[in-house]
C-alpha cells in the first residue's frame, strides 16, 4: 500500500505534464528565441516596421501565456508585442502568398516556423526576409507542402534575438 500511493501520484503528475498544450512548430523553429510583433491586431512583422518613436500609437507586451483558445495562442512561444502604429502598413494575406506559390487558397502557413492557425493574419511585406517552400519529409511531419515566412534576418535565425536588437 505504501508504494502504490506515490506510484498513482508519480503517474498523475507524469500525465498532467504531457498534456500541456504544444506550439505547433516546423523543426526550424527550434533554435528561434525573438518575439512577434503583432501590428494592429493582425499584421506580423519585424521590429524594423517602426523607424521611429513617433510611429507607435500604442504599445504593450504580453505577460502571461494564453490559454490554447486565445487566438494568437501559436504566436505566443517566444512572447509577443502588441503594436498599434499611426502608419500604414502594406501587408499580403496567406491566401495571397499561397496563391503565389500556386497553393490551395487554405494552405497552412508558418512565420519564423510556428503555425499561424487563424487566416485573419498577415504579413508585413517590409517585413519579409525570406520565403521557404516546405515539402513534407519524416522530419517535419507534414501532410502537404508549406509555406514558412521568415520575418527574421539570418543572423537573428542563427543566434536569437539579443536586448540590444529588440531597442
Amino acid at each position: 500500500m505504501k508504494t502504490i500511493f506515490p506510484t498513482i501520484i508519480f503517474i498523475l503528475l507524469h500525465l498532467y505534464s504531457n498534456a500541456q498544450d504544444s506550439f505547433n512548430k516546423l523543426p526550424q523553429a527550434a533554435n528561434i528565441s525573438c518575439p512577434i510583433l503583432l501590428v494592429d491586431e493582425h499584421i506580423i512583422a519585424n521590429k524594423n516596421i517602426i523607424t521611429s518613436k513617433e510611429d507607435i500609437e500604442e504599445i504593450a507586451v504580453i505577460k502571461d501565456k494564453p490559454s490554447r483558445k486565445a487566438h494568437f495562442y501559436n504566436l505566443t512561444a517566444n512572447g509577443i508585442l502588441f503594436a498599434k502604429l499611426k502608419k500604414k502598413i502594406p501587408s499580403k494575406t496567406q491566401a495571397e502568398l499561397n496563391a503565389f506559390f500556386n497553393l490551395e487558397e487554405n494552405n497552412p502557413v508558418y512565420v519564423n516556423g510556428y503555425l499561424l492557425e487563424h487566416d485573419t493574419y498577415t504579413i508585413a511585406t517590409e517585413s519579409i526576409a525570406t520565403i521557404d517552400l516546405v515539402m513534407p519529409n519524416e522530419e517535419n511531419d507534414l501532410d502537404q507542402k508549406v509555406i514558412n515566412v521568415w520575418i527574421l534576418s539570418q543572423e537573428e535565425r542563427r543566434n536569437g534575438c539579443s536586448l540590444q536588437q529588440m531597442k
